[in-house]
């Protein structure tokens, strides 16, 4: 398929008996069992079965004898969501729990190939997308199913159900396979589901409604390994016009759709909606996990008269004077040594934080100077504000204004600290005003992102994770067993602002684990942690420099290589242009062995350099070239909750 910008929509025309014939016939020939499963105890229910597009998931929709809407999803060799509730609870109705009819109004195959910043720089979305429309009594309201080749994602439609604009809340959940095992991240206080900044650990899956001592309720992404050591990941995409899901245990194997208002519910504000895509992500392996498109494919397309000019967002790499601040943080001349110091080391931005608005007599004045000596040295300038200032629409627009005119390029915004509807309505329309204003968006204190990225290309990271920042804090330090998970569970639903690169607070984790984290972390606006002076003063470290200058932040290729163990070992092999980069960090404190197999990449001749932890010592770094033999690595050694970066580039051939 030609690698450019395409779209292509193949209507379907065909009766649900056609449609359920076909179903039979292909699950037939691939062995899946998904009718008699799925009729076990629901003999009275009338069975709508659809596929993905190269047969690989199946999902059935269904109502029982009680009028209870029930669907199910099922690999080529195991089911994946046993049966398992559907519906909306709305002000005064109930929809999905009194079914009388099921009908299959439409079905069409996508087929269509988008740029995006990240692991990749083109995804693809290969999907079958199904219209259901849902009758009971008087009322009737559609589902949406859309089944990929690695994964199902559902949503309901509803239009015009008078004066019942409230939700409060949603019957649907997910019955995971028995045995399985839930990564997700923990918080022993109530910041654990403001900030999602918790540490990433794993339990079994029938302790989930106990394990937690802040209860039941869970944030998203949760990372289920199934016995088979396949994967799903459950969370949400297209999050817009709503509340974000929170997913709460109910039983030993379920989980169910929460929201953080409650009973009390919010208000939607008309009478035609649709709620977000709740995801079921599907993976025979770790690679497939982490290279997943289905959360942005699941989100609209930049509408073109917002977004016709993207010129501005330019991904890069930032200085920050906040987490290492001394006596000369926020003042003129200390940020303009961090100008300074970004322009050293070829970064393309600063990011001006907290108290600049306080400390500057004339702020925008300050700023615009700031601005514009950044700007001589090719560095453009960020600027932080507390969200609490910007809820109010015309304060944000005027506020917005101010910051175009000084010339700054972004803004950070910072402590929203809810996923409630009026928190995602604030993110949304701040990055429309942002994107009227040519400026680029930084989320702090928020929920993990749902694909929001694609729809608006200037949301540029977010935070939604336990960062660096946790290091200065008595809460702290970052464990490296969580840096280990984080490839696998939180930036598996997209970028994050973990502001890596911590070199003077390492916590338990070495420099060579610091330094794998700038690369295995995706941020297209990487925010250094570090100091950038305690890196070009150091002896040792100053000979990273070189890296830190040509260091991607969005990549062409990422693949996940088989040595990786959630939280113990992330082996990622990551390619920009002609450059392959293999990062790995250990999560355990024991020396670990590493045969990478490089099967991944071109057989050519490559220079190989690795960036490592001196032997036996937690803070020195060394570099070395390796040589291939026969194009095979030699093994490697990964010191005790250490970390390792090697660089790949093609060696020249000699001319004849």
């Amino acid at each position: 398929m030609d690698r450019n910008k395409r779209s292509l929509f193949k209507k379907n025309q065909m009766s649900q008996f056609t449609l359920l014939n076909r179903f039979v016939r292909d699950y037939m020939l691939i062995g899946f069992v998904l009718l008699s499963v799925c009729m076990q105890g629901y003999s009275n229910s009338r069975v709508l079965e659809l596929r993905s597009p190269g047969n690989k998931l199946g999902a059935s929709i269904m109502f029982d004898a009680t009028g209870q809407l029930i669907y199910h999803v099922v690999s080529s060799r195991d089911t994946l969501i046993h049966c398992s509730k559907m519906g909306l609870l709305m002000e005064g109705i109930t929809l999905g729990t009194e079914v009388e009819k099921i009908s299959l109004l439409d079905s069409v195959t996508l087929d269509e190939q988008y740029e995006i910043k990240g692991k990749h720089t083109v995804a693809r979305n290969h999907s079958n997308a199904y219209t259901i429309r849902v009758d009971e009594g008087s009322r009737s309201f559609n589902v949406l199913i859309r089944l990929f080749d690695d994964g199902m994602a559902f949503r309901y439609v509803v239009d015009g159900i008078d004066n019942a604009y409230t939700i409060q809340g949603e019957l649907s959940s997910f019955k995971f396979p028995e045995n399985s095992t839930v990564w997700f991240f923990e918080r022993k206080n109530e910041w654990k589901l403001k900030s999602y900044a918790g540490e990433w650990i794993s339990a079994d899956l029938r302790s989930m409604q106990t394990v937690s001592p802040t209860g039941p309720i869970q944030g998203k992404p949760l990372i289920v390994q199934l016995a088979n050591r396949n994967y799903i990941c459950l969370t949400e995409a297209h999050l817009e016009n709503y509340s974000g899901m929170r997913l709460k245990a109910t039983d030993q194997r379920t989980f169910a759709v929460d929201f953080t208002e409650g009973q009390e519910g919010f208000e939607i504000g008309n009478s035609h909606f649709q709620t977000p895509w709740r995801v079921v992500l599907f993976a025979e392996n770790l690679r497939d996990l982490v290279d997943s498109d289905i959360i942005t494919n699941l989100n609209p397309a930049p509408d073109p008269r917002l977004f016709s000019d993207q010129s501005y967002i330019k991904p890069g790499k930032s200085v920050w004077s906040w987490i290492t601040k001394d006596s000369t943080y926020m003042t003129v001349t200390g940020e303009q040594h961090f100008i300074d110091y970004a322009h050293e080391l070829g970064f393309e931005y600063t990011m001006i934080d907290e108290g600049w608005e306080s400390k500057w007599t004339d702020k925008w004045q300050t700023l615009r100077d700031l601005c514009d000596y950044g700007q001589k040295k090719n560095v453009g300038v960020w600027v932080w504000r507390h969200s609490n200032r910007l809820m109010d629409e015309l304060e944000r627009k005027l506020f917005l204004d101010s910051v175009e005119n000084a010339g700054a390029v972004g803004i950070k915004v910072d402590f929203m600290n809810s996923e409630a509807k009026k928190l995602i309505d604030f993110e949304i329309a701040l990055l429309k005003d942002c994107a009227e204003r040519r400026l680029m968006v930084n989320f702090h204190g928020c929920q993990s992102p749902s694909g929001e990225s694609r729809t608006y290309p200037n949301e540029m990271t977010r935070e939604g994770v336990r960062g660096m920042e946790l290091n200065i804090m008595e809460e702290g330090p970052i464990s490296a067993c969580h840096n280990a998970a984080l490839p696998f569970t939180r930036f598996v639903v997209g970028h994050g602002d973990y502001t890596p690169g911590f070199f003077s607070k390492p916590g338990n984790t070495t420099w060579g684990h610091q330094f794998a984290t700038m690369y295995l972390f995706d941020s297209p606006f990487m925010c250094m942690a570090e100091h950038p002076k305690f890196i070009l003063d150091h002896p040792n470290l100053r000979q990273i420099v070189p890296y830190l200058r040509e260091m991607p932040v969005v990549w062409d290729e990422t693949v996940v290589l088989d040595n990786s163990d959630i939280g113990k070992l992330a082996v990622l092999a990551k390619r920009k242009a002609a450059i392959w980069y293999i990062m790995a960090i250990n999560g355990e404190s024991i020396e670990k062995k590493l045969n990478i197999n490089l099967d991944f990449i071109p057989k050519k001749g490559y220079t190989v350099e690795m960036v490592s932890d001196k032997h036996g010592r937690e803070k020195s770094l060394e570099k070395t070239s390796i040589k291939l033999e026969k194009g095979v690595l030699p093994a490697l050694r990964i010191e005790p909750n250490g970390g390792i970066v090697l660089r790949l580039t093609e060696t020249a051939r000699k001319k004849l």
